[in-house]
């Protein structure tokens, strides 16, 4: 049989936006090992101060919080770890550089009002310097561990302050510590690159061995009940190592995984109920995922799962206990990542047919908060195994008084703020966390919403907001999960998911430039085009059909190093170039393609159509109109907007535009009327110009991103807006929703932070969908917004996720070319720096065999023009023409027959088993055989006795019988 581990299918994923904890300011003491902590009431953060300081937010109160966040002054010098106590989640202890440990009671300073809390109810001296790690006694109440620079390990009862052991190791200092199950021992690793087995009440060392021989700290971690521990570390090449130990054998490792060559510790979690170890390192932007299961295997599995991939470096991670999952929806588990500016949560969960029932098989008995042993009688030897509780619903209620802190009726209202969350979806969903200051006169209407409420299985968010007056409310009918549930804002793309084609599918083999000034791909109906790695601006042009590995790239030989190029619509077989020799050059690919080479000599295309020349500088940027036949609009180093007739020939220039911006041109766009140009500039402003009034052209202007990137901008189709994508002065990416008809205010109708990354963001727009999707330069991700009417207007909905960053991304424009089959509602061309990988963007619909007309509205003909360029240049103003995407032999989904009901419950008619049992059809066998027997044995004595008639008959003479 084959043997795999129940936990073998679980999926992790980076959350949406809505749920992370962002405007955080993670600190970048480099001295600290310890980022970030949670459990199941608190999230705490190694703040950014000039004194050692953690920031305080309460679980439930991701998305945007109003107010401060709760800050603990707890040191003069850094804080280097922390920890929760297990047994009192409202109770934090802090390590810092002046060598003193700290102990801080949340809830006391919570209920009195207090914003901030800088005295600590105990203070832990014992130590002479820098405290390198603390570790709580997994079973025993108040007990902690700690060791040092000063070659000590030194245990406490916090119950009182007091040093009750402290042992030297004087062969180095100890760095990372971690309890074994039932708390009775310590593993240990040390400057002196040994592993120690520690017996914490006699000081002595059970066990010695070498562990990681590289000359950073390396962690451990006891993995739960089992007699096993992991290290993380570096070798001695400087590698990155994953070893498995036995706690009864330090002698040599179990096993040992190289993983990478990356600077960053890595920090080890480990989930004792699954057998799942996630580690990440300082800087990584992934999660590994390792199965230690130990079902079938003496020792643990060591299998690694799938990693869950992000564009995000992390400073840390932590692991959420059980008790805050949503077990119902089968989520095993949950780590926050600590960026610099956000807290993201990353779910790990597992797919079942049915989430009605309690998956018990899954969710073991977890530890709870109940200690096992008061401090005195650990002290005193005795050993216990860690209390445990069910994470079944109907067995364990969750008990969330401690998450109100509600003060009683005789103390003053005190007010607070820093609980105050903005996490509000479109449709006025429920406030996550939210306090506000009552007056007296409300509280009989308090009482009576409460008392009518009290039977509704969920709460509104009346019920949050007039809860009685205290600190932070938070909602208490929650019975089986971490997360406030909330109304979720109605959307039919709000499942969208992207997808890369099969590998069979992609182009290949290719050596592609990245260094072109905006288009790295481009792509129409029948080509797909790429700049090569070469002399002369090489730009590949590969027909669609063409997929796989490509043996002769046929390219188009510029003449001079390309700097931007495009692809016509509505012509699929003209190619406009703009080049570092100030030429826009215009080809025509020959029907079936550019033809290839021989094997022994290159044959690049080099005839050209039209060869114009009007920019004082190297071209920036080349585009084909969108509506117009014909018509190209270029832009130069010069900072010059200039439009071309293609059916002018080498005197193409219609118009131009100077004097205007003072920088360099980084986008341009058209409206879908095609009479309105956008622009943006390194300026920092955004300019829209009519082209052909008498006005110079300029129609507004605003300014925009303050950053010193240039940004880009594009309309949003009928709406009239436009979505613009830049820089801050902070160097951090953001996008802002401008009205075009009011840019005279200079105020966007919404702005929002993206990340720190450096990549330049490419907007692309779906008319249909209202979608907007984000590719930045150099990342590995596409995100999805979806932009309406209703504030904030711009809606996170997912990312696409790819394991290899991308050079460039192009949008597939011809939208009956979709799958409406699968329900495609967009497709996408990615570039790295050696393949082309086709992406399709699905919505997840039951009944595909109908047209779902509901997401494909009609849609923009981009393949024939509206008009020529004649009589786009003569002043015609002319809307595109719409064309269905139905096919012939589907029928529409909102004319489909309703589907069949589902029976509540489906009763089977019970029938009567005649089927004859093992035993009756064995005795009716014998039975059958025995009667055969009997009468063959019958019919042999009849004919005898017939025999012996026929002698008696005198049928044989008397003599014969002598």
């Amino acid at each position: 049989m084959f043997k795999v581990s129940k936990y073998r299918h679980t999926v992790g994923k980076v959350d949406k936006r809505e749920l992370w904890y962002p405007d955080v300011n993670t600190t970048g003491n480099s001295a600290a090992s310890t980022f970030i902590k949670a459990n199941s009431k608190w999230v705490a953060l190694n703040w950014q101060s000039n004194t050692g300081t953690v920031g305080l937010i309460p679980l439930k109160s991701f998305g945007k919080r109003k107010g401060e966040t709760f800050l603990v002054h707890a040191h003069s010098s850094g804080v280097t770890d922390f920890e929760f106590n297990p047994f009192n989640e409202h109770q934090l202890v802090t390590a810092s550089d002046d060598s003193t440990i700290k102990v801080w009671n949340i809830d006391e300073a919570i209920r009195s009002g207090a914003t901030s809390l800088s005295t600590p109810s105990i203070v832990c001296s014992g130590h002479s310097k820098s405290i390198e790690c603390i570790a709580f006694n997994p079973t025993a109440n108040n007990i902690l561990a700690s060791c040092s620079t000063d070659k000590t390990l030194k245990i406490w009862d916090l119950s009182n302050g007091e040093e009750k052991f402290s042992w030297n190791f004087e062969q180095g200092s100890l760095t990372s510590l971690s309890w074994n199950y039932d708390g009775s021992l310590l593993v240990a690793t040390g400057k002196d690159l040994k592993n120690r087995i520690i017996d914490p009440r006699t000081g002595e060392s059970i066990q010695v061995g070498d562990g990681n021989q590289g000359i950073k700290p390396s962690r451990v971690i006891w993995l739960g009940n089992l007699n096993h521990f992991i290290t993380t570390g570096f070798s001695k090449m400087r590698e990155r190592q994953l070893v498995l130990w036995s706690s009864q054998d330090l002698s040599k490792p179990i096993k040992s995984i190289t993983l990478d060559s990356s600077t960053g510790v890595i920090s080890p979690i480990y989930d004792q109920d699954a057998q799942l170890l996630f580690i990440s390192g300082s800087g990584d932007s992934s999660v590994r995922v390792f199965d230690m299961n130990t079902q079938f295997t003496k020792d643990p599995a060591f299998t690694e799962l799938s990693p869950v991939p992000s564009d995000t470096p992390s400073k840390g991670i932590c692991a959420l206990p059980k008790r805050a999952l949503d077990v119902m929806e089968v989520e095993i588990d949950r780590l926050l990542k600590a960026t610099p500016n956000n807290i993201i949560p990353i779910t790990f969960n597992m797919s079942r047919k049915s989430k009605s029932t309690f998956a018990d098989d899954l969710f073991p008995n977890t530890a709870s908060t109940k200690p096992s042993l008061s401090s005195a009688d650990w002290l005193s030897g005795e050993n216990k195994q860690p209390i445990l509780i069910s994470l079944n619903p109907s067995d364990n209620q969750i008990n969330n008084d401690l998450d109100d802190l509600q003060l009683n009726d005789n103390e003053p209202v005190k007010k607070s703020t820093f609980f105050v969350d903005d996490n509000t979806n479109d449709n006025g969903s429920v406030v996550v966390v939210e306090q506000q200051q009552q007056q007296q006169q409300e509280e009989k209407q308090d009482e009576e919403k409460k008392i009518s409420n009290s039977s509704s299985p969920t709460s509104s968010s009346s019920n949050v907001i007039n809860s009685t007056p205290s600190s932070p409310t938070i909602n208490d009918n929650i019975q089986r999960t971490g997360i406030v549930p909330k109304v979720v804002r109605s959307s039919k793309y709000r499942h969208i998911s992207g997808a890369a084609h099969q590998k069979s599918q992609f182009y290949t083999n290719l050596k592609i430039n990245g260094s072109t000034s905006n288009t790295c791909i481009a792509v129409n109906s029948e080509y797909v085009a790429v700049p090569m790695v070469g002399i002369g601006g090489p730009l590949a042009v590969i027909p669609l059909a063409d997929k796989g590995r490509q043996v002769q790239v046929p390219c188009i030989e510029i003449g001079s190093q390309l700097c931007d190029y495009d692809l016509s619509q509505h012509n699929t077989s003209l190619v406009a170039t703009g080049s570092e020799d100030s030429h826009v050059k215009v080809f025509k690919i020959p029907t079936g393609g550019i033809p290839k080479g021989n094997a022994n000599k290159s044959n690049n295309y080099t005839t050209t159509e039209a060869d114009f020349v009007g920019h004082n500088r190297k071209v920036i940027s080349v585009n084909f109109h969108p509506t117009a036949e014909n018509v190209l609009i270029t832009s130069g180093g010069d900072m010059v907007v200039k439009l071309w007739d293609l059916n002018e020939g080498g005197a193409g220039e219609k118009l131009s535009f100077a004097n205007v911006h003072t920088d360099m041109i980084t986008s341009v766009d058209v409206n879908w009327t095609g009479d309105k140009i956008l622009t943006s500039s390194k300026d920092k402003k955004m300019r829209i110009f009519d082209p052909r009034t008498n006005k110079g052209g300029l129609a507004s202007e605003t300014i925009t991103h303050t950053g010193s990137k240039g940004g880009k901008a594009v309309w949003l189709g009928q709406t009239g807006n436009i979505f613009t994508v830049g820089f801050n002065k902070s160097s951090e990416r953001e996008y802002q929703l401008w009205d075009s008809r009011n840019l005279q205010s200079a105020t966007p109708l919404v702005s929002d932070k993206l990340d720190h990354l450096s990549g330049v963001i490419t907007p692309f727009y779906d008319e249909d969908t209202a979608v907007i999707y984000l590719a930045g330069k150099g990342d590995a991700s596409i995100r999805m917004f979806e932009i309406n009417d209703q504030e904030p207007y711009v809606h996170y909905l997912t990312q696409f996720s790819a394991g290899t960053p991308q050079v460039g991304v192009a949008k597939f424009a011809k939208k009956t070319s979709m799958d409406v089959k699968k329900c495609e509602i967009a497709r996408f061309y990615r570039s790295t720096d050696s393949t082309i990988e086709p992406l399709s963007m699905t919505v997840p619909r039951n009944r595909q065999e109908f047209f779902q007309d509901d997401i494909y509205p009609d849609t923009r003909q981009t393949c024939t023009p509206v008009m020529t360029s004649e009589e786009w240049f003569d002043g015609c103003i002319r809307e595109p023409e719409f064309v269905s995407m139905k096919p012939s032999d589907m029928t529409n989904l909102s004319d489909a027959p309703p589907p069949p009901k589902k029976e509540d419950k489906f009763v089977a008619t019970q029938e009567v088993d005649n089927t004859p049992s093992r035993d009756q059809v064995t005795n009716s066998l014998l039975s059958r055989v025995s009667n055969q027997n009997a009468s063959s044995n019958w019919e042999q004595i009849e004919k005898l006795k017939h025999n012996f008639t026929d002698y008696d008959n005198g049928d044989i003479s008397d003599s014969e019988w002598d």
